[in-house]
Protein backbone atom coordinates (compact mmCIF):
# COMPACT_ATOMS: atom_id res chain seq x y z
CA UNK A 1 0.00 0.00 0.00
CA UNK A 2 1.47 3.50 -1.04
CA UNK A 3 1.03 6.59 0.78
CA UNK A 4 1.30 10.10 -0.76
CA UNK A 5 0.84 13.25 -0.60
CA UNK A 6 0.02 15.65 -3.67
CA UNK A 7 1.41 19.44 -1.65
CA UNK A 8 0.52 22.39 -2.87
CA UNK A 9 -1.68 22.75 -5.31
CA UNK A 10 -3.50 26.03 -6.90
CA UNK A 11 -6.78 24.79 -6.08
CA UNK A 12 -8.38 21.65 -4.49
CA UNK A 13 -12.15 21.52 -5.22
CA UNK A 14 -13.61 18.71 -3.25
CA UNK A 15 -17.15 19.39 -4.02
CA UNK A 16 -18.19 17.92 -0.49
CA UNK A 17 -21.28 18.92 1.01
CA UNK A 18 -19.93 22.33 1.61
CA UNK A 19 -18.56 22.61 -1.93
CA UNK A 20 -15.15 23.32 -0.23
CA UNK A 21 -12.48 24.61 -2.29
CA UNK A 22 -8.59 25.23 -1.03
CA UNK A 23 -6.22 27.62 -2.68
CA UNK A 24 -2.66 25.65 -1.84
CA UNK A 25 -4.32 22.53 -1.13
CA UNK A 26 -3.09 19.05 -0.34
CA UNK A 27 -4.57 15.43 -0.95
CA UNK A 28 -2.85 12.69 1.36
CA UNK A 29 -3.77 9.21 -0.51
CA UNK A 30 -3.16 5.99 1.77
CA UNK A 31 -3.75 3.05 -0.23
CA UNK A 32 -6.77 2.70 -2.84
CA UNK A 33 -8.32 5.63 -0.10
CA UNK A 34 -8.10 9.60 0.74
CA UNK A 35 -6.46 9.69 4.01
CA UNK A 36 -6.81 13.24 4.26
CA UNK A 37 -8.10 16.83 2.41
CA UNK A 38 -6.45 20.48 3.67
CA UNK A 39 -3.81 22.91 3.61
CA UNK A 40 0.01 22.25 5.23
CA UNK A 41 -0.50 18.59 5.74
CA UNK A 42 2.70 16.81 7.11
CA UNK A 43 3.85 14.03 4.84
CA UNK A 44 4.59 12.02 7.67
CA UNK A 45 4.96 8.28 6.90
CA UNK A 46 4.44 9.06 2.89
CA UNK A 47 6.67 7.16 0.48
CA UNK A 48 6.81 10.29 -1.80
CA UNK A 49 5.62 13.83 -2.03
CA UNK A 50 4.31 15.08 -5.62
CA UNK A 51 4.23 18.94 -6.29
CA UNK A 52 1.26 20.52 -7.30
CA UNK A 53 2.04 23.42 -7.94
CA UNK A 54 0.14 24.94 -11.26
CA UNK A 55 -2.54 22.21 -10.88
CA UNK A 56 -6.57 22.43 -10.40
CA UNK A 57 -7.41 19.34 -8.81
CA UNK A 58 -10.79 17.85 -8.70
CA UNK A 59 -12.39 14.33 -7.77
CA UNK A 60 -12.26 12.14 -11.12
CA UNK A 61 -14.60 12.85 -13.53
CA UNK A 62 -17.53 9.97 -14.21
CA UNK A 63 -19.17 9.44 -17.25
CA UNK A 64 -22.26 8.14 -16.50
CA UNK A 65 -23.40 6.93 -19.73
CA UNK A 66 -21.20 5.57 -22.69
CA UNK A 67 -21.38 2.89 -25.11
CA UNK A 68 -17.58 1.74 -25.53
CA UNK A 69 -17.93 -0.54 -28.63
CA UNK A 70 -18.63 2.48 -30.66
CA UNK A 71 -15.55 3.77 -30.90
CA UNK A 72 -15.26 1.44 -33.91
CA UNK A 73 -17.70 3.69 -35.46
CA UNK A 74 -16.75 7.07 -35.29
CA UNK A 75 -16.80 9.49 -38.10
CA UNK A 76 -18.97 7.39 -40.36
CA UNK A 77 -19.83 9.53 -43.29
CA UNK A 78 -23.62 8.30 -44.00
CA UNK A 79 -24.06 9.07 -39.65
CA UNK A 80 -22.65 12.39 -39.99
CA UNK A 81 -25.87 14.24 -40.62
CA UNK A 82 -29.02 11.52 -40.15
CA UNK A 83 -32.11 12.06 -37.78
CA UNK A 84 -32.40 9.17 -34.90
CA UNK A 85 -34.38 6.82 -37.10
CA UNK A 86 -32.19 6.70 -40.15
CA UNK A 87 -29.03 6.61 -37.45
CA UNK A 88 -30.05 3.67 -35.43
CA UNK A 89 -31.06 1.49 -38.32
CA UNK A 90 -27.67 2.42 -40.26
CA UNK A 91 -25.39 2.00 -37.53
CA UNK A 92 -27.16 -1.41 -36.41
CA UNK A 93 -26.80 -2.59 -39.76
CA UNK A 94 -23.24 -1.74 -40.29
CA UNK A 95 -22.37 -3.52 -36.68
CA UNK A 96 -24.48 -6.71 -37.41
CA UNK A 97 -22.90 -6.81 -40.95
CA UNK A 98 -19.02 -6.35 -39.06
CA UNK A 99 -20.49 -9.35 -36.86
CA UNK A 100 -21.57 -11.49 -39.43
CA UNK A 101 -18.64 -11.36 -41.63
CA UNK A 102 -16.55 -12.40 -38.72
CA UNK A 103 -14.97 -8.78 -38.37
CA UNK A 104 -16.29 -8.02 -34.66
CA UNK A 105 -16.12 -10.91 -32.19
CA UNK A 106 -15.34 -10.27 -28.41
CA UNK A 107 -11.66 -9.35 -28.94
CA UNK A 108 -12.26 -6.54 -31.31
CA UNK A 109 -15.10 -5.46 -29.23
CA UNK A 110 -12.47 -5.58 -26.18
CA UNK A 111 -9.53 -4.14 -27.78
CA UNK A 112 -12.05 -0.99 -29.02
CA UNK A 113 -13.32 -0.52 -25.46
CA UNK A 114 -9.69 -0.14 -24.31
CA UNK A 115 -9.09 2.58 -26.61
CA UNK A 116 -12.29 4.60 -25.36
CA UNK A 117 -11.10 3.60 -21.74
CA UNK A 118 -7.70 4.97 -22.53
CA UNK A 119 -8.91 7.97 -24.19
CA UNK A 120 -11.74 8.91 -20.96
CA UNK A 121 -8.72 7.85 -18.40
CA UNK A 122 -6.25 10.87 -19.86
CA UNK A 123 -9.35 12.92 -20.24
CA UNK A 124 -9.47 12.76 -15.76
CA UNK A 125 -12.19 10.54 -16.45
CA UNK A 126 -11.83 7.54 -13.70
CA UNK A 127 -15.31 5.89 -13.84
CA UNK A 128 -17.39 5.10 -16.71
CA UNK A 129 -21.01 3.82 -16.63
CA UNK A 130 -20.93 1.20 -20.33
CA UNK A 131 -24.60 0.35 -21.79
CA UNK A 132 -23.55 -2.58 -23.79
CA UNK A 133 -25.96 -3.71 -25.77
CA UNK A 134 -24.57 -5.37 -28.70
CA UNK A 135 -22.88 -8.84 -27.73
CA UNK A 136 -21.52 -10.35 -30.63
CA UNK A 137 -21.33 -14.23 -31.21
CA UNK A 138 -17.92 -15.79 -29.68
CA UNK A 139 -16.20 -17.66 -27.28
CA UNK A 140 -17.09 -16.54 -23.25
CA UNK A 141 -14.62 -13.60 -22.85
CA UNK A 142 -13.80 -11.39 -20.27
CA UNK A 143 -15.78 -8.38 -21.86
CA UNK A 144 -18.49 -10.16 -24.12
CA UNK A 145 -19.91 -12.74 -22.39
CA UNK A 146 -22.86 -13.67 -24.66
CA UNK A 147 -23.29 -15.75 -27.93
CA UNK A 148 -26.94 -15.59 -28.71
CA UNK A 149 -28.55 -15.86 -31.93
CA UNK A 150 -28.35 -14.68 -35.44
CA UNK A 151 -30.77 -12.04 -35.40
CA UNK A 152 -29.03 -10.11 -32.45
CA UNK A 153 -32.06 -10.55 -30.34
CA UNK A 154 -32.43 -12.74 -27.21
CA UNK A 155 -36.16 -13.94 -25.39
CA UNK A 156 -36.74 -12.29 -21.89
CA UNK A 157 -35.92 -15.93 -19.99
CA UNK A 158 -32.37 -15.67 -21.80
CA UNK A 159 -31.85 -12.20 -21.07
CA UNK A 160 -32.82 -12.60 -17.31
CA UNK A 161 -30.43 -15.08 -17.13
CA UNK A 162 -27.63 -14.05 -18.36
CA UNK A 163 -27.76 -10.77 -16.65
CA UNK A 164 -28.63 -12.87 -13.18
CA UNK A 165 -25.09 -14.82 -14.15
CA UNK A 166 -23.43 -11.82 -14.88
CA UNK A 167 -24.53 -10.25 -10.92
CA UNK A 168 -23.24 -13.55 -9.77
CA UNK A 169 -19.83 -13.37 -11.37
CA UNK A 170 -18.84 -9.28 -11.63
CA UNK A 171 -21.22 -7.30 -9.60
CA UNK A 172 -18.79 -6.30 -6.22
CA UNK A 173 -21.32 -4.08 -3.85
CA UNK A 174 -18.64 -3.13 -1.49
CA UNK A 175 -17.36 0.70 -1.44
CA UNK A 176 -14.15 0.80 -4.18
CA UNK A 177 -15.26 -1.53 -6.00
CA UNK A 178 -14.02 -1.23 -9.71
CA UNK A 179 -16.81 -3.36 -11.36
CA UNK A 180 -20.23 -3.15 -10.92
CA UNK A 181 -23.06 -4.32 -13.10
CA UNK A 182 -26.19 -2.26 -13.80
CA UNK A 183 -29.16 -3.53 -15.97
CA UNK A 184 -29.67 -1.33 -18.65
CA UNK A 185 -32.40 -2.66 -21.51
CA UNK A 186 -32.14 -0.03 -24.42
CA UNK A 187 -35.56 1.81 -23.88
CA UNK A 188 -39.28 1.06 -23.93
CA UNK A 189 -39.23 1.42 -27.90
CA UNK A 190 -37.31 -1.35 -28.83
CA UNK A 191 -37.68 -3.49 -25.67
CA UNK A 192 -40.79 -5.74 -24.53
CA UNK A 193 -42.42 -4.26 -21.18
CA UNK A 194 -41.89 -7.33 -19.51
CA UNK A 195 -38.32 -6.95 -19.81
CA UNK A 196 -38.67 -4.01 -17.61
CA UNK A 197 -40.94 -5.50 -14.95
CA UNK A 198 -38.14 -8.56 -14.91
CA UNK A 199 -35.39 -6.49 -14.78
CA UNK A 200 -36.38 -4.26 -11.61
CA UNK A 201 -37.27 -7.54 -9.55
CA UNK A 202 -34.08 -8.83 -10.44
CA UNK A 203 -32.23 -5.60 -9.19
CA UNK A 204 -34.23 -5.27 -6.19
CA UNK A 205 -32.57 -8.89 -4.97
CA UNK A 206 -28.96 -7.81 -5.05
CA UNK A 207 -27.27 -5.01 -3.19
CA UNK A 208 -26.16 -1.98 -5.31
CA UNK A 209 -27.68 -3.24 -8.96
CA UNK A 210 -28.84 -0.61 -10.81
CA UNK A 211 -31.17 0.09 -13.49
CA UNK A 212 -30.48 2.49 -16.57
CA UNK A 213 -32.27 3.07 -20.08
CA UNK A 214 -32.87 6.08 -22.62
CA UNK A 215 -35.42 8.21 -22.25
CA UNK A 216 -37.02 10.47 -24.28
CA UNK A 217 -34.84 10.73 -27.03
CA UNK A 218 -37.64 11.53 -29.56
CA UNK A 219 -37.94 8.36 -31.12
CA UNK A 220 -39.08 6.49 -27.86
CA UNK A 221 -41.36 9.72 -27.00
CA UNK A 222 -43.05 8.43 -30.92
CA UNK A 223 -43.12 5.12 -29.96
CA UNK A 224 -44.66 4.84 -26.85
CA UNK A 225 -47.75 7.32 -27.90
CA UNK A 226 -47.76 4.86 -30.98
CA UNK A 227 -48.04 2.01 -29.57
CA UNK A 228 -49.45 2.24 -25.60
CA UNK A 229 -50.88 5.36 -25.54
CA UNK A 230 -48.58 7.11 -22.86
CA UNK A 231 -45.63 8.48 -22.20
CA UNK A 232 -42.21 7.00 -22.01
CA UNK A 233 -41.90 7.75 -18.34
CA UNK A 234 -45.90 6.29 -17.63
CA UNK A 235 -44.76 3.37 -19.09
CA UNK A 236 -41.22 2.89 -16.93
CA UNK A 237 -43.45 3.93 -13.79
CA UNK A 238 -46.43 1.46 -14.20
CA UNK A 239 -43.27 -1.40 -15.03
CA UNK A 240 -41.18 -0.65 -11.44
CA UNK A 241 -39.04 2.06 -12.73
CA UNK A 242 -39.76 4.36 -10.36
CA UNK A 243 -37.67 4.26 -7.80
CA UNK A 244 -33.88 5.38 -6.72
CA UNK A 245 -32.20 2.74 -7.96
CA UNK A 246 -32.84 4.31 -11.67
CA UNK A 247 -30.81 7.30 -13.50
CA UNK A 248 -32.05 7.71 -16.92
CA UNK A 249 -29.99 8.85 -19.90
CA UNK A 250 -30.70 11.87 -22.77
CA UNK A 251 -34.43 13.04 -21.36
CA UNK A 252 -34.60 15.68 -24.02
CA UNK A 253 -38.62 16.24 -25.00
CA UNK A 254 -39.73 15.49 -21.55
CA UNK A 255 -43.24 17.02 -20.44
CA UNK A 256 -42.00 19.40 -17.81
CA UNK A 257 -45.30 18.49 -16.23
CA UNK A 258 -43.63 15.00 -15.17
CA UNK A 259 -40.17 16.57 -13.47
CA UNK A 260 -41.41 16.71 -10.25
CA UNK A 261 -42.57 12.73 -10.11
CA UNK A 262 -39.02 11.45 -11.42
CA UNK A 263 -38.07 13.97 -8.59
CA UNK A 264 -40.22 12.43 -5.81
CA UNK A 265 -39.10 9.44 -7.16
CA UNK A 266 -35.59 10.14 -6.58
CA UNK A 267 -34.67 9.08 -10.11
CA UNK A 268 -31.44 10.61 -11.62
CA UNK A 269 -30.50 12.04 -15.02
CA UNK A 270 -27.45 11.82 -17.04
CA UNK A 271 -27.39 14.90 -19.43
CA UNK A 272 -25.67 14.48 -22.46
CA UNK A 273 -25.68 17.77 -24.56
CA UNK A 274 -23.26 16.65 -27.64
CA UNK A 275 -25.43 13.40 -29.14
CA UNK A 276 -28.30 15.62 -28.16
CA UNK A 277 -27.00 18.36 -30.21
CA UNK A 278 -25.47 16.22 -33.12
CA UNK A 279 -28.97 14.57 -33.46
CA UNK A 280 -30.44 17.39 -33.92
CA UNK A 281 -32.26 17.88 -30.81
CA UNK A 282 -31.06 20.50 -28.94
CA UNK A 283 -30.70 20.75 -25.60
CA UNK A 284 -32.40 19.26 -22.82
CA UNK A 285 -33.85 20.97 -20.11
CA UNK A 286 -30.69 21.60 -17.54
CA UNK A 287 -32.11 23.95 -15.68
CA UNK A 288 -35.57 22.82 -14.89
CA UNK A 289 -33.97 19.50 -14.20
CA UNK A 290 -32.22 21.07 -11.06
CA UNK A 291 -34.89 23.49 -10.25
CA UNK A 292 -37.11 20.26 -9.54
CA UNK A 293 -34.49 18.82 -7.56
CA UNK A 294 -33.60 16.02 -9.72
CA UNK A 295 -29.86 14.70 -9.59
CA UNK A 296 -28.12 15.28 -13.27
CA UNK A 297 -24.83 13.54 -13.21
CA UNK A 298 -22.97 13.71 -16.91
CA UNK A 299 -22.06 11.20 -19.93
CA UNK A 300 -20.64 11.42 -23.78
CA UNK A 301 -22.47 8.21 -24.79
CA UNK A 302 -20.85 6.33 -27.54
CA UNK A 303 -18.83 7.38 -30.41
CA UNK A 304 -21.27 7.36 -33.22
CA UNK A 305 -23.36 9.90 -31.94
CA UNK A 306 -20.48 12.28 -30.39
CA UNK A 307 -17.17 11.03 -31.71
CA UNK A 308 -15.28 11.19 -28.84
CA UNK A 309 -15.09 10.41 -25.05
CA UNK A 310 -13.92 13.77 -24.03
CA UNK A 311 -16.18 14.35 -20.86
CA UNK A 312 -14.58 17.67 -20.17
CA UNK A 313 -14.77 18.77 -23.63
CA UNK A 314 -18.61 18.25 -23.44
CA UNK A 315 -19.05 20.44 -20.07
CA UNK A 316 -17.66 23.43 -22.10
CA UNK A 317 -20.26 22.58 -24.56
CA UNK A 318 -23.11 22.48 -22.06
CA UNK A 319 -22.11 25.56 -20.60
CA UNK A 320 -22.41 27.49 -24.11
CA UNK A 321 -25.16 25.28 -25.57
CA UNK A 322 -27.21 26.57 -22.61
CA UNK A 323 -27.02 30.15 -22.93
CA UNK A 324 -30.89 30.41 -23.77
CA UNK A 325 -32.69 33.55 -22.70
CA UNK A 326 -31.27 37.06 -21.42
CA UNK A 327 -31.53 35.94 -17.41
CA UNK A 328 -27.66 34.51 -17.33
CA UNK A 329 -28.47 33.64 -13.76
CA UNK A 330 -30.25 30.65 -15.65
CA UNK A 331 -27.29 29.56 -17.46
CA UNK A 332 -25.47 26.17 -16.11
CA UNK A 333 -21.89 27.93 -14.30
CA UNK A 334 -18.76 25.96 -14.78
CA UNK A 335 -19.05 24.66 -11.04
CA UNK A 336 -22.63 23.02 -11.66
CA UNK A 337 -21.37 21.30 -14.22
CA UNK A 338 -18.47 20.31 -12.81
CA UNK A 339 -20.47 19.13 -9.63
CA UNK A 340 -22.54 16.96 -11.98
CA UNK A 341 -19.70 15.59 -13.60
CA UNK A 342 -18.30 13.99 -10.21
CA UNK A 343 -21.32 13.83 -7.44
CA UNK A 344 -23.96 13.49 -9.79
CA UNK A 345 -22.63 11.48 -11.73
CA UNK A 346 -21.44 9.43 -8.12
CA UNK A 347 -25.08 9.54 -7.74
CA UNK A 348 -26.65 8.32 -10.47
CA UNK A 349 -24.29 4.83 -10.28
CA UNK A 350 -25.17 4.86 -6.45
CA UNK A 351 -21.39 5.68 -5.35
CA UNK A 352 -21.18 7.50 -2.51
CA UNK A 353 -17.46 6.76 -2.18
CA UNK A 354 -16.88 8.49 -5.96
CA UNK A 355 -17.03 12.27 -7.38
CA UNK A 356 -15.68 13.86 -3.65
CA UNK A 357 -12.34 14.36 -2.54
CA UNK A 358 -12.63 13.52 1.32
CA UNK A 359 -11.37 11.39 3.91
CA UNK A 360 -12.18 7.76 3.58
CA UNK A 361 -13.83 8.20 -0.37
CA UNK A 362 -11.81 5.99 -3.08
CA UNK A 363 -8.56 8.11 -4.16
CA UNK A 364 -10.11 8.65 -7.89
CA UNK A 365 -8.40 12.04 -8.30
CA UNK A 366 -7.70 14.51 -11.67
CA UNK A 367 -5.71 17.79 -12.06
CA UNK A 368 -5.44 19.60 -15.13
CA UNK A 369 -2.01 22.24 -15.54
CA UNK A 370 -3.32 25.82 -15.02
CA UNK A 371 0.20 27.28 -15.79
CA UNK A 372 0.27 26.09 -19.30
CA UNK A 373 0.39 28.54 -22.09
CA UNK A 374 -3.47 27.70 -23.17
CA UNK A 375 -4.60 29.32 -19.72
CA UNK A 376 -2.37 32.41 -19.53
CA UNK A 377 -4.67 34.83 -17.75
CA UNK A 378 -7.30 32.23 -16.03
CA UNK A 379 -7.95 34.28 -12.22
CA UNK A 380 -11.08 31.28 -11.94
CA UNK A 381 -9.31 27.99 -11.63
CA UNK A 382 -12.55 26.02 -12.00
CA UNK A 383 -14.39 28.29 -14.79
CA UNK A 384 -11.38 28.51 -16.45
CA UNK A 385 -10.69 24.64 -16.92
CA UNK A 386 -14.32 24.66 -18.18
CA UNK A 387 -13.69 27.37 -20.54
CA UNK A 388 -10.22 27.59 -21.81
CA UNK A 389 -7.52 25.47 -23.11
CA UNK A 390 -6.42 24.20 -26.43
CA UNK A 391 -6.83 20.12 -24.93
CA UNK A 392 -9.12 18.78 -22.25
CA UNK A 393 -5.99 16.13 -21.42
CA UNK A 394 -5.24 15.74 -17.68
CA UNK A 395 -1.46 16.52 -16.18
CA UNK A 396 -2.28 14.30 -13.19
CA UNK A 397 -4.73 11.19 -12.91
CA UNK A 398 -4.87 8.76 -9.90
CA UNK A 399 -7.09 5.84 -9.66
CA UNK A 400 -7.70 3.89 -6.28
CA UNK A 401 -4.76 5.36 -5.19
CA UNK A 402 -2.51 4.71 -8.31
CA UNK A 403 -1.04 7.28 -10.42
CA UNK A 404 -1.91 6.65 -13.65
CA UNK A 405 -1.24 9.78 -15.85
CA UNK A 406 1.95 12.14 -13.85
CA UNK A 407 2.90 15.21 -15.58
CA UNK A 408 0.93 14.46 -18.60
CA UNK A 409 2.95 11.12 -18.88
CA UNK A 410 0.88 8.16 -18.93
CA UNK A 411 2.13 5.44 -17.02
CA UNK A 412 1.38 2.85 -19.51
CA UNK A 413 1.87 2.39 -24.01
CA UNK A 414 -0.98 4.58 -24.90
CA UNK A 415 0.55 3.61 -28.86
CA UNK A 416 0.21 0.20 -27.99
CA UNK A 417 -3.41 0.49 -27.09
CA UNK A 418 -4.71 2.54 -30.19
CA UNK A 419 -2.54 0.07 -32.32
CA UNK A 420 -3.89 -2.92 -30.89
CA UNK A 421 -7.69 -1.09 -31.52
CA UNK A 422 -6.83 -0.01 -34.82
CA UNK A 423 -5.57 -3.93 -35.74
CA UNK A 424 -9.12 -5.00 -34.66
CA UNK A 425 -11.43 -1.93 -36.69
CA UNK A 426 -13.13 -3.70 -39.04
CA UNK A 427 -13.47 -2.53 -42.73
CA UNK A 428 -16.29 -0.10 -43.27
CA UNK A 429 -19.09 -1.37 -45.47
Amino acid sequence: MTRWLLRGCDLVATFDDDDTELPGGDVLVDGDVIAGVGVGLPDDGCDRVVDGDGLVVLPGLINAHQHLYQGAARAVPQLERVLIGPWLAQLGALVKGWWRDGQFGPDAVEAVAAAVLTESLLGGVTTVADQHYFHPAGATHPYVEATIAPDVVQDIDEVVRHCAQLIAEHHDPSPGAMVQVALAPCGVHVDRLELFDELAALAADHEGVRLHTHLYEHVDTEAAFRRYGKTPWELLAAHGWAQPRTWLAHVVDVPRAELGEIAAAGVALAHLPAPDLKMGWGTAPLRAFLDAGITVGMGTTGSSSNDGANLLGDLRLAALAHRHGDDPSRWPSARELLRAATRGSAACLGRADLGVLAPGARADLAAWDLHAVDRVGVRDPLAGLVLTGLSSAASLVAMGGAIKVERGVPAFDVAAVAARARAQLPALR
